[in-house]
């Protein structure tokens, strides 16, 4: 009887000891943050001897972070700082029952803060930490931000082509859409491919249904391959170019990103606005933005920025890129990037 307490008590001393985690310039470590039902993949990469670390909040719903762990960023960030590759739920490599009901807003801020508290107690309290928001990822790095007092967690935010209304994400994607699309046509410029966007845009002007915001979405992404200053970026090709060699999960990036496309999340979300609490935002933040998004158009980037009350705040537009900047104009947000971390840290 007393071997087996003594044993049993090592058990429970062993279990409780927290994991020692070197600190080292060249890392590549990956673990799975468990919360309400998800086992959630999170990847770090790069310097985490720097204590500094930039958490990458990826787009979707229902994307991944592999689609943003380039061989550029690893070179040109993650020689000076740890990049981490976050996985949301159902999404990437993450895993988990199907979570339909855990699928929403409250849910996953309530993720990326389980998420941070995790990488404050493997690597210290004391790191420095920076969000990167892109596409949906701004919509949920806005949510996360102006909940409680979250913005003590975080050094600062780089907003790259984030939305924080959906409503007037849709009113903006549209206007876009429709002055771009008659001043190419009038150039005679991809003339058969506007005048479909152009003549949809004029049948609907306003109070869109989910149907009608779908297609819109799908417009936008279509039309930034019209524009011939766009550096022309295939996600297929980018995941494909790193899928074998990485050896990347696609059966579950795929199924997760059909699940999360099907779900009522999306309808939800197309009601999310956030523009009239951005005011409680001050922490400094980096806007990067594409002059031809059309998916999340610049005058979104605009309000954002107008109504954030940062202590600092810098917007710069890209004049080569569309919706995915961190991929079409790769050196300009990895300077972007390394500039705001190390004056902000």
């Amino acid at each position: 009887m007393r071997t087996v307490f003594l044993f049993g008590f090592i058990l429970l001393f062993s279990a409780c000891q927290k994991e020692k985690i070197s600190l080292s310039e060249n890392v590549s470590e990956a673990f799975y943050v468990e919360n309400a039902g998800a086992s959630m993949r999170v990847l770090v990469e790069g310097n985490t001897a720097s204590n500094t670390f930039i958490l990458i909040i990826h787009g979707g719903p229902g994307a991944s972070s592999y689609f943003y762990d380039t061989k550029y960023i690893s070179k040109n960030i993650g020689d000076k700082y740890a990049v981490i590759y976050w996985d949301q739920r159902n999404a990437g490599a993450s895993q988990g029952t199907s979570n339909g009901g855990n699928l929403h807003l409250d849910q996953m801020v309530d993720d990326l803060k389980k998420v941070i508290e995790v990488l404050k107690f493997r690597y210290g309290q004391q790191i420095s930490l920076f969000l990167v928001g892109h596409s949906f990822g701004g919509l949920l790095a806005t949510d996360f931000l102006i909940s409680s007092d979250y913005q003590n967690l975080i050094k600062g935010w780089i907003n790259v082509d984030g939305s924080h209304n959906y409503p007037l994400n849709d009113t903006l994607t549209r206007q876009m859409l429709l002055n771009v699309g008659q001043y190419q046509i009038s150039k005679k410029r991809y003339v058969n491919k506007w005048q479909p966007i152009v003549m949809y845009c004029v049948a609907h002007q306003g109070n869109f249904t989910f149907e009608q915001s779908q297609q819109l979405e799908s417009y936008a992404a279509e039309a930034e391959n019209y524009i011939d200053s766009v550096k022309y970026v295939s996600i297929v090709s980018e995941v494909l170019k790193y899928a074998i060699a990485d050896k990347y999960p696609l059966t579950a990036i795929l199924s997760n990103l059909l699940y999360s496309e099907d779900s009522n999340f999306n309808k939800e979300l197309a009601k999310t606005q956030f523009s009239s609490s951005l005011h409680k935002i001050t922490i400094p933040v980096l806007v990067l933005w594409g002059k031809y998004d059309f998916t999340c158009p610049p005058a979104l980037g605009e309000d954002f920025f107008n109504h954030i009350n940062s202590s600092y705040k810098r917007m710069v537009i890209s004049p080569r890129s569309g919706h995915n900047l961190i991929l079409q104009d790769k050196k300009l947000f990895c300077d972007e990037v390394n500039a705001f971390v190390l004056t902000h840290k």
